[in-house]
Order: structure tokens, then C-alpha cells, then sequence
């Protein structure tokens, strides 16, 4: 239970370095290291973009573009940058969350195990060296940028209400997971199944109160039937019908 919430800590002092150690890298002239500095960039920014990718199929968001470069198009300087659209038809403000803050989870638990295997004796020391720079480029691709914060306001903005009510489901689906592990004492083999436990009772919560929802409609509303006509009325499409023309002598024509 504990390691969860340190799991959950830790994502914004993630956000936090990876920022500041961005910004200190790209502001100050490295001379000779900047080649250096812009590959572990663009490794970075391929893993930031897969990220987006990777989420998208996983919460049912179709993509429909996808785009790294290591040069900027207007310059032509080394500026590695990249990109993601996606289908944004009824995209609910959870699934944009966890596609704009894809980057920053991916980075969080890929460099807590390459950090693991620098510091393994175990390991080849060529793959714990190649493991501490990736370590790098985790932190160089991991912030999110202005883009995808912004995404995840507006979406926030547009049905405000709905994506309370997911907040809400995502509070009371993770609560409900650590009561049953705490009180059934079951320890958990991966901190990341907690998350995926958390996904799955968000499904079960949301579908259950569609189906209580409905069942109560039901219930208030009954089965008459003039209410069944109103709302067929309401919703069915009216198809337009020509009139026939009058008759006088001479059939008018059709128009």
C-alpha cells in the first residue's frame, strides 16, 4: 500500500527534474557535447512520442499521424521534435489525461529499471553503461509539453461535468483496490498492477452505474406505451413525402 502512494509521489518530483534538467541542458552552450546531448534528445523524444502512441491504442483513441524528426523544418538546425494527431471525435477528458501524461509514466517506471540495472553488478558493465545514459534521455523526453497540458484543459473545459464524474470514479476505483488488498493482505508482485487492478474496477464502477441507471429509467418511467410513441416520435427521423399533384384534366408536372 505504501509503495503505491510513493509510486504516486513520485510522478511529479519526476516531472519537476526532468524539467529542470531540460531546461539547463538546452539553455547553456555544452560546446562540444551538444552532437551528444541532441541524440540523447531525439532517443527522448522517440520514447515521448511512443508513449502518446502506445496510449492511444490502449484507451480505444484512434491515431492518425505520427511524426519524429531530428531537424527542424524552418531552421534546419538539429532540433529533435515530434508529433502525434489523433481522432479527437467524443474523446472524454480521462482518455486525453492519460494520453497527454503518457510520456511522464512511461519515463517514470522505464527509468526506475534502467537505474536498477546501472546499479546491478550482475549486469554487463556495457549494458549498465548504456542503461545510465538512457536514464538521461528519460529525462530529457519525459515532461509533457505546453500542448499537452493544454489539450487536457480544454477537454476538461468542454464537458466539465462528465469529467468530474470520471475523476470521481478513478478516486473511488483506486480507494476501493487498496481497501480489498489491505484488508485481504495481498501483496502485489508488481507496483503496476495496482494501476491496471485501478483500470479494471473503473470499468466494472462505470458499467454498473449505467445499468442502475437504466434499470431506474425503467423503473420511473414504466412500460406504457403512449411514453414509448413520445420518445420514438421524439428521436425518429421524419422523411419527407411528396405531395401528389392535383388533378384538373391535365396531370401538373412533377417538380
Amino acid at each position: 500500500m505504501y509503495d503505491v502512494l510513493i509510486i504516486l509521489l513520485l510522478f511529479p518530483i519526476f516531472l519537476a527534474v526532468s524539467y529542470i534538467t531540460k531546461k539547463i541542458l538546452l539553455c547553456n552552450n555544452l560546446g562540444p557535447f551538444r552532437p551528444f546531448i541532441n541524440a540523447l534528445r531525439f532517443i527522448g523524444v522517440v520514447v515521448h512520442e511512443l508513449s502518446h502512441f502506445g496510449m492511444c491504442l490502449l484507451v480505444g483513441v484512434r491515431p492518425t499521424g505520427f511524426s519524429v524528426k531530428l531537424k527542424s523544418e524552418y531552421s534546419n538546425k538539429t532540433d529533435p521534435h515530434g508529433s502525434i494527431t489523433i481522432d479527437t471525435h467524443n474523446i472524454t477528458f480521462l482518455q486525453k489525461m492519460l494520453i497527454a501524461l503518457a510520456p511522464l509514466f512511461v519515463s517514470t517506471w522505464l527509468f526506475f529499471l534502467s537505474l536498477e540495472i546501472a546499479f546491478t553488478t550482475q549486469f554487463n558493465p556495457f549494458l549498465r553503461v548504456l542503461a545510465g545514459f538512457f536514464c538521461l534521455t528519460l529525462f530529457l523526453g519525459a515532461t509533457p509539453s505546453t500542448v499537452d497540458f493544454r489539450s487536457i484543459s480544454h477537454t476538461f473545459k468542454d464537458d466539465p461535468g462528465y469529467s468530474c464524474y470520471q475523476i470521481a470514479l478513478v478516486i473511488l476505483s483506486g480507494f476501493l483496490v487498496l481497501v480489498l488488498l489491505a484488508y485481504y493482505r495481498f501483496a502485489l508482485l508488481f507496483d503496476l498492477f495496482y494501476f491496471i487492478l485501478t483500470g479494471i474496477g473503473y470499468g466494472i464502477l462505470k458499467y454498473s452505474f449505467m445499468g442502475f441507471n437504466r434499470l431506474l429509467r425503467r423503473i420511473t418511467v414504466g412500460d406504457d406505451k403512449s411514453s414509448r410513441e413520445i420518445n420514438y416520435k421524439k428521436f425518429s427521423r421524419r422523411r419527407f413525402k411528396p405531395t401528389k399533384p392535383r388533378k384538373l384534366g391535365i396531370e401538373e408536372a412533377h417538380w
